[in-house]
């Protein structure tokens, strides 16, 4: 009886170590879309801060809420909301910087409660070094002086083996304003793993828009608390290559929990 128990223990917890094993996959070798019947739920806080001159200056925080599920093996889908702090919280639309490591934040206005957007990802190539997808996105227009839109984009995904991960994409953004509005967004980051748990690199990016460039910059660091709890954080400057581009910055920190 003794050994059937070790027997049993054994076989459970090598399937416990095995389950645990697939949640903990390091950063740069997670795939572009969760795996079936994962549920994956976010929640952050953003600071944003604006100089005004003259020793001016705003401060505002918010909280970005979002979640996702992997319907297949392939195909994801995800829905998020923000919520600001007080009018400047408000004004400078904070909580898009507790939406950690992804910059695509559009379609939304200056209430206290962000406008709902849903997002589905189907990944249509997957190798141990490239992956590629379908990503489009839609908001619900709740907030007062918002219209509909859609971002439609590839996002790739490159792995360099377990050392780095490059992500990559490009992205196509309309908002059916009077005139309609638009942009081709270009994200890239830059992940290095110099520990199973730890990850770290470069945020950056390219918006093109009807009256100019913008060029996102900043830096990013994610620390894998348990198999199944994340620590992400970022420093942001939004449009550093404008004229008051150093005015403007923002500070996001949250965690994320799975659920196979």
């Amino acid at each position: 009886m003794t050994r059937r128990l070790l027997a049993a223990g054994a076989f459970a917890g090598s399937i416990f170590c095995t389950h645990a094993a697939s949640a903990a996959d390091q950063w740069v070798s997670r795939p572009i879309t969760l795996p079936r019947a994962t549920f994956a739920f976010d929640a952050g806080l953003g600071v944003s801060h604006l100089g005004l001159g003259n020793d001016v200056s705003i401060t505002g925080a918010g909280a970005n809420l979002e979640g996702a599920v992997g319907i297949t093996s392939h195909i994801q889908l995800g829905v998020r909301t923000g919520i600001r702090a007080g009018a400047d919280g408000k004004a400078l639309g904070a909580d898009a910087y507790g939406r950690l490591f992804d910059s695509l934040t559009y379609g939304v206005g200056r209430d206290t409660l962000a406008n709902p957007e849903i997002s589905l990802r189907g990944a249509i190539v997957r190798t141990e070094v490239v992956e590629l997808a379908l990503d489009g996105r839609t908001w619900l227009p709740v907030e007062p002086g918002t219209r509909p839109g859609i971002l439609f984009g590839v996002p790739v995904l490159i792995h360099l083996g377990g050392l780095a991960r490059l992500d990559m994409g490009g992205y196509a953004l309309l908002v059916t304003t009077n005139p309609v509005q638009g942009g081709i967004l270009v994200p890239v980051d830059v992940w290095f793993q110099p520990t199973r748990k730890l990850w770290l690199g470069p945020l950056t990016g390219l918006r093109f828009r009807k009256n100019g460039t913008d060029l996102r910059a900043g830096f990013g660091l994610g620390y894998q608390l348990a198999s199944f709890v994340d620590f992400k954080t970022q420093f942001v400057f939004p449009q550093i290559n404008q004229d008051d581009g150093r005015r403007e910055f923002g500070f996001g920190a949250g965690v994320q929990i799975r659920i196979e």
